[in-house]
Parts: C-alpha cells; structure tokens; sequence
C-alpha cells in the first residue's frame, strides 16, 4: 500500500504510523523501521494502553486510555470514585480483562490497539498533520466480505468531523499484485509469510487470495493449521501458550467451538 501511496503523493507529504500490537509477530517494528527507511519516510509509532477499574459505587469495571490522562469516570454512574485493577497493554490482555475472545461482530482488538490507538495519536498530533489529512489504508476487497463493503474513500470516524479522511489505494488489487509491487521495489515480504509455509512462488507466481496473513500471531481469524504454525515456531510460541493458558482460565475459546487445546494438539 506504501508503495502505491508514494507512486501517487510526493514523497516529502508521506509519512507513516505503526499500531504496535504486543502479539505481532516478533521483529514487525523493526521491518517497518527498515521499510520505511528504505524508502525515506518518516515513521512514528505507537503503543495503546490502558488502565482498569472499578467503580466503588456501582461495581462496574471499565477502562481509560492512558493516552488522554483522564481521572477514573463510570460512564455507569458517573461516579470518580474507583479502585484500580490493572494496565490492559495487549490484545490477551484485553481478552482476560473482557472474560471473551473478539469475533466477527466484536472485534474489539482493532478498535482498542488499532482505530482508537491512530485517533489518539492523530488528535496530538494534529499540527504535524495539518488541516485536511487522510489516511491511506491496506485493506483489499478480496480479502473478506466485510472489506468488501468498504469504500475507497470516506470520512474518518472518531476525529472531528471533516478534518481527516480515508483512502484505500488497493481495495481492488489482487494478492499477487501486492507482492509483485514489493518485489519491483525490491522490499522484502516479513518474514511471517514465508514461516507460515508460503514460497517464493506462492507469492509472485500464483494468483490466489488467501493463505498465510500478517497478522497477530494468535489472530481468531486464522485456520487452525495457521494457528498450530504459530505454536510451533520459536517466534510465536510464547504467544501462543499465553493464548492456551487464558482459555483454560476463563473456559472461553479463541473460536466458537473450537479450543487452542484441541487445535494444536
């Protein structure tokens, strides 16, 4: 996507932002550090946290963005008095604070480490953006159903209104497009692909959508032979044995149905 933005938009109005996600594959900011200074773009990156707690008057529990220094507020009650619990830093976090998996209809990974983590960061960083930005995003049609839907273009949701938009560069392309747009610029795929089972002709030669995704190593979108990869490997074990353990603790499964346990087995 990257690579496209800069064939379209002089280099010096380009930079980029990395959601750091704690259960990427390891060595992901490093690649993006390496890519990004290949190609003489300015890189920033970004880490989502935040804090628990519970509300001394109605109980509920609930979270706030370290990014915005807030003081505790149960939007249940409107109390501020609260006990804190714990820092929510990851997406297993996030699991074992929420006693539940993301699924198609919540995915409540992206919208806490990706989505809201860019909006805060794009909010403090408003002078550097300027009046009217936009956000180019790799989303590919074929890849599902619901990216499908999506637009090229349209207004950013959570930022003030009119000041930052959308574009998709590649909504239309084909998996073999991406790569051999890569390769003409002689950037390397990550690693993750070729670790998943993907060859060099899988990538460049054959054109088919599907297969091995960079995405987090435990993602509940990915097949279980796709799951069992990452608990075999070196890179994603660790990972994936926090994954098994949350679910024996809260009797939930990453997948309806079905459990890491019987998967990797």
């Amino acid at each position: 996507m990257l690579l496209q933005v800069l064939e379209t938009i002089p280099r010096e109005l380009v930079i980029a932002h990395h959601q750091i996600v704690l259960e990427d594959w390891p060595g992901t900011v490093e690649y993006c550090e390496t890519v990004c200074r290949r190609l003489g773009v300015p890189l920033y990156c970004t880490q989502a946290t935040y804090s628990g707690y519970e509300c001394l008057e109605c109980h509920h529990r609930y979270l706030i963005s370290c990014a915005t220094l807030s003081i505790p507020w149960c939007r249940a009650c409107g109390s501020r008095q609260a006990k804190y619990l714990r820092q929510v830093e990851s997406v297993l976090d996030l699991v074992e604070w929420r006693q539940a998996w993301p699924s198609l209809s919540v995915r409540f990974c992206t919208s806490y480490f990706k989505r809201d983590n860019f909006n805060s960061w794009a909010r403090a960083h408003a002078q550097l953006l300027g009046d009217h930005p936009v956000i180019c995003l790799g989303e590919r049609a074929l890849e599902s159903r619901g990216r499908a839907k999506l637009p090229v273009w349209r207004e950013r949701s959570g930022l003030k209104q009119g000041w930052m938009h959308e574009w998709r560069p590649v909504l239309c392309w084909r998996r073999i497009e991406v790569f051999q747009k890569m390769r003409a610029y002689r950037v390397e795929p990550h690693y993750c692909y070729e670790l998943q089972g993907m060859t060099q002709k899988d990538m460049y030669e054959t054109d088919v959508e599907g297969d091995s995704r960079m995405s987090c190593v435990m993602c509940f979108l990915k097949s279980p032979e796709q799951l069992r990869t990452g608990y075999y490997t070196q890179e994603g074990r660790a990972v994936m044995e926090r994954a098994s353990a949350i679910e024996a603790e809260t009797g939930h499964t990453i997948q309806h149905g079905h459990a890491l346990a019987d998967m990797l087995a």
